[in-house]
């Protein structure tokens, strides 16, 4: 039986799910929007909106902002377990869960490509993790090439 390469091998690496160049970038993007919202209010309130359109554009108003603050705020956590990551709502896949796991970093572009893992997990369908941390990263990147295993299920005796 292979020993628990999680046990030996895996410590605990948290970290901001997104690299400043992207929080940067994205703060950038919502002045933008803020100062272009600004210039054309008066367009806005003229326009006879329908209350169908201006609750739509509240709400996408709304999720603007929510993504915005998540990827100032998000975290991204692996230990021994599990890999979770805060967000809007929260994601957490058990290592154990893990079917198939693919590291997606593109050198020097991560101040608009935010490094990330996609795992697929049994029964649980895809989920995407970025992560900024560069333990974290390290983490990821031995996960994707198989070199963290979780514990094997206890073997059942009739």
């Amino acid at each position: 039986m292979q020993p628990n390469l999680l046990e030996t091998d895996i410590e605990t690496a948290e970290g901001a799910a997104f690299p400043l160049p992207v929080k940067i970038l994205a703060s950038l993007l919502m002045v933008a929007l803020v100062v272009w919202g600004v210039r054309a209010a008066d367009q806005f309130a003229g326009a006879g909106w329908s209350k169908p359109a201006a609750a739509f554009m509240a709400v996408t108003l709304t999720v603007i902002g929510l993504c915005y603050f998540w990827i100032l705020r998000s975290r991204t956590r692996i230990d021994a377990a599990s890999i979770q990551q805060s967000w809007l709502w929260p994601k957490q896949v058990a290592l154990a869960d893990i079917t198939q796991a693919k590291f997606f970093y593109v050198p020097y572009m991560g101040w608009l490509i935010a490094p990330r893992l996609i795992v697929r997990a049994r029964g649980r369908g895809l989920f995407v993790f970025h992560a900024a941390d560069s333990k974290v990263l390290q983490k990821f990147a031995h996960l994707s090439l198989g070199g963290i295993a979780a514990a094997p299920a206890p073997e059942k005796t009739d």
